[in-house]
């Protein structure tokens, strides 16, 4: 009789299991074709193709890594990457980005300072990945305020094999390149354009003037006055863009304006003389003395500012710029008027170590 009661509910159950659709849902019996997949959700926006790289409004559903010494110079730019990151898909405002198969979007962020005019069409920043290049979209708009920054972030898809993202900032033959996936500087970097924490040189302003005793051809006595305005160590000449002759050293560019006293106040005035380029020297504070580069260096009639280049250590801290001559020639109405001179006139500097 118990047999038959056990029969009996067996049978029970195999017809409610093949009755309507009214009961309780049973799970399904998992098949080898419902196993876990490791593919991504379905993703209906803008997929990017390997080493392919855009700029983008924000950077949503990334966590980022932040850096301790972020820093990038080149020619009259800073640029700090501030963080950096990887993830499969990014919203990037306007669009969501993804990347293919066997591959991730890298982010990374920029904060880019000019101090130049007129970069935009002199320094380029690429990405590259495994040593193919690309530019970055948008990066010239940028360079138009000098001493205004401005943050912009890019995305960059990445094979997940790659072996190599950097980022490089070039001017001319000078290129400094930031590895995004070590997160640090690498290459040659010359010790000026790191020198300050914040741009690419260092540099003072508005010195205490200097005379020097000058007498005309009455022998009315008068003064020669260096007005130094900057004294700028940087590794880029001004006009040219020319770098000195080695990573540690440095242009000390120094501008001037020349300034009178005495026969030497209004005619002519002092802008109107032109001074050899021997009669200026540099000398730093261990008495190593450094001369004038005559060209990077201007020293024109009627000029209001003179420039004079120094090639120096990339170090230097305190120098001292003195002016010495026996006499110069000014012009008035195209009229040349001989001063003679005595003494020499000192300036004293010292630049900023950060």
């Amino acid at each position: 009789m118990r047999r038959a009661l056990v029969a009996l509910a067996a049978v029970g159950l195999l017809a409610a299991g093949c009755g309507g659709t009214e009961g309780t849902p049973t799970a399904a019996k998992r098949t080898k074709s419902d196993a876990p997949t490791t593919s991504r959700a379905p993703f209906e926006g803008e997929e990017l193709t390997d080493g392919e790289v855009v700029v983008v409004e924000k950077l949503d559903g990334i966590r980022l890594e932040s850096l301790d010494d972020g820093a990038l110079r080149n020619y009259g730019v800073a640029v700090e990457v501030l963080d950096f990151g990887t993830a499969d898909v990014v919203d990037g405002g306007a669009t969501e980005y993804g990347a293919g198969e066997d591959a991730t979007l890298l982010a990374f962020r920029l904060r880019v300072t000019p101090y130049l005019r007129e970069l935009g069409d002199k320094v380029t920043a690429t990405v590259s990945v495994d040593g193919r290049q690309r530019s970055l979209p948008d990066f010239e708009y940028t360079l138009t305020d000098p001493g205004e920054d401005q943050t912009v972030q890019y995305l960059v898809a990445v094979p997940n094999d790659r072996r190599e993202v950097e980022l490089e900032l070039k001017y001319a033959g000078l290129a400094q390149t930031f590895d995004l996936l070590a997160g640090e500087r690498t290459g040659d970097q010359p010790d000026v354009l790191y020198r300050s924490p914040d741009a690419p040189s260092v540099y003072v302003e508005n010195l205490t003037p200097a005379k020097l005793s000058v007498a005309d051809d009455d022998n009315e006595p008068g003064s020669y006055v260096l007005n130094v305005t900057r004294a700028e160590l940087t590794y880029f000449t001004t006009e040219l863009g020319d770098v000195p002759s080695g990573q540690d050293k440095a242009w000390l560019v120094i501008t001037y304006e020349p300034g009178g006293d005495g026969s030497l106040h209004l005619s002519p005035d002092a802008s109107a003389c032109v001074l050899p380029f021997a009669s200026f020297t540099l000398t730093d504070g261990a008495g190593e003395t450094y001369p004038v580069i005559d060209k990077h260096s201007s020293m024109k009639q009627h000029d209001s500012e003179k420039v004079l280049v120094f090639e120096v250590p990339a170090e230097l801290s305190d120098a001292t710029l003195k002016l010495t001559s026996t006499g110069f020639n000014c012009t008035l109405g195209g009229i040349e008027y001989a001063y003679t001179a005595s003494g020499s006139a000192e300036v004293k500097m010292t630049l900023p170590n950060d």
